[in-house]
């Protein structure tokens, strides 16, 4: 199925946009929309990634901590998860 759109693009888009070949531009377009959802679908199962596994850090970080609260290992996996809401302020 096809389907005619419209957009409004930016100074720098346009830009791009006209310097494609004619006829060939909806080809194009087509193309990088498709590449682009992939692209975003790929980054967006990332981020879910990341944040599984800095739970399963912190959680692994925690039961060390229990054990052995001056176990380096601890202190190294802490420092991974600084600037995250995992991150332990106990030092």
């Amino acid at each position: 199925m096809k389907q005619l759109i419209s957009a409004t693009l930016s100074e720098g888009a346009a830009i791009v946009y006209n310097g494609w070949e004619k006829q060939q531009k909806s080809k194009i377009l087509s193309e990088l929309i498709v590449k682009e959802d992939v692209n975003r679908k790929l980054v967006l199962d990332q981020a879910k990634d990341i944040k599984d596994m800095r739970v399963a850090i912190s959680k692994a970080m925690i039961a060390l901590h229990l054990k052995d609260a001056q176990h380096p290992l601890c202190r190294e996996l802490n420092k991974m998860l600084a600037g995250t809401i995992y991150y332990q302020y106990w030092d």
